[in-house]
């Protein structure tokens, strides 16, 4: 009975583990298209230095001269810190940037960054697929 009762614990730790896989896969970007990418210059109105991913928002002024607040998801912030150095104090409302990324599958102001150029013109990659 006791040997059943292994196999029993060990079977559900598997299915488990094999259910939830998928669903930690699926975090993270899903939302953007990764076969397009823009670039867009505007002005921080705000930044968010915290997990599960970090955002900034900015006012970028579009084609017809309108302002559009757009908004840049990056990873984590263990990344961004570990990687580049970043935390809250990085960007202030009123800095100027250019930000590249995936933008949103739905329409929406929105992108994946995966490239900054930052207020002080010094170019960051902060994915490593550019």
């Amino acid at each position: 009975m006791r040997r059943g009762n292994l196999a029993v614990a060990v079977l559900t730790g598997l299915w488990a583990w094999m259910v939830t896989g998928p669903v930690q896969a699926h975090h993270g970007n899903s939302a953007f298209d990764p076969s397009k990418s823009i670039t867009l210059e505007g002005v921080v109105t705000r930044w968010q230095f915290i997990n599960p991913h970090s955002g900034i928002w900015l006012e970028v002024t579009d084609d017809s001269g309108q302002t559009v607040e757009w908004s840049g998801e990056f990873v984590s912030v263990q990344d961004l810190y570990r990687n580049h150095g970043w935390n809250k104090d990085t960007f202030s409302p009123g800095d100027r940037i250019t930000i590249t990324g995936n933008p949103d599958r739905r329409g929406r102001p929105a992108l994946w960054a995966s490239k900054l150029v930052m207020p002080d013109g010094a170019e960051v990659v902060v994915r490593g697929e550019e």
